[in-house]
């Protein structure tokens, strides 16, 4: 069986749309909600709510989405786990692609699905997996599988990142580093569809959020001290002299994406500088 787990804060009517959605998936799969800090309604619409499926509701107190995907690890009963954040909902199919593929894996894998952006945050810098391959990188909380012994044995999600920022941290990051260094192997799974609608990045200033993205990165290179980080993320101070360089005057030609990367540039420089 697969354990769904889905993180929430105060999102009640993205939540529902997603949890609705999940009532047109196929197989044996149960949903554990984390309700992280929630003061809006959404605890409300919990318990009135009744899905087709085994549906366990958890109550956190602000653990943030670490914290949350790890008391949803802890209470999963199925032996797959698949993060799937409120924010993105399932295509049809998605769930039973995940469990058919760790059931034909003859060894410990993670499943990475492919996520599809809708029209308003092309080229926004919010995260669209592609394939034809997945790296260690690409493992997030949206549309993710793997063992949950894998997850357990390797720790699961590192919660201190939570202390580092507080619009977007490396949490994903890390544990994808982690269990690439242990030489877990990570698949793109194509037909494990997902829409990311990513809202947040139209809340507030989608800018602010490219430079922090560029801060965590850099803070997860300083953490584990391999430059190999940087190089992947591109966040290397030498791709960053470079950026630097030319994206202030030709950022233009890439779209809102040159805003991105500019800003993503901006926040990493400035996490180097810093000492710690």
């Amino acid at each position: 069986m697969i354990s769904v787990i889905v993180p929430t804060h105060n999102r009640r009517e993205l939540l529902e749309k997603k949890l609705r959605g999940l009532e047109t998936q196929k197989g044996e799969f149960e949903v554990i909600v984390v309700a992280d800090g929630c003061t809006d309604d959404t605890v409300a619409f919990l318990q009135t709510y009744r899905p087709t499926y085994p549906l366990e509701v958890i109550q956190t107190t602000g653990l943030g989405s670490a914290g949350a995907r790890n008391r949803g690890a802890e209470a999963a009963k199925g032996e797959t786990l698949l993060f799937s954040d409120d924010d993105v909902m399932l295509e049809a199919g998605c769930i039973a692609a995940h469990a058919e593929a760790h059931r034909n894996s003859k060894q410990a894998t993670v499943f990475v699905g492919k996520l599809m952006l809708p029209p308003q945050l092309r080229g926004t810098g919010a995260t669209d997996m592609l394939g034809p391959r997945a790296f260690w990188w690409n493992l997030t909380g949206n549309n993710t599988s793997l063992p949950k012994a894998l997850y357990r044995a390797h720790g699961g999600y590192d919660e201190s990142y939570q202390l580092y920022q507080k619009i977007q941290t490396a949490e994903d990051l890390d544990l994808g580093y982690r269990l690439m260094k242990a030489g877990v192997r990570f698949v793109f799974l194509p037909q494990a569809q997902a829409i990311h609608e990513a809202w947040s990045y139209l809340q507030g200033s989608w800018i602010e959020r490219a430079r922090v993205h560029g801060e965590s990165h850099v803070v997860l290179c300083k953490r584990h001290g391999d430059m190999r980080i940087a190089w992947a993320l591109g966040v290397h101070p030498t791709v960053l002299t470079i950026k630097m360089a030319l994206l202030p005057s030709f950022k233009g030609l890439l779209g809102r994406r040159g805003d991105y990367e500019l800003a993503h540039a901006w926040g990493a420089s400035e996490a180097w500088e810093r000492k710690t």
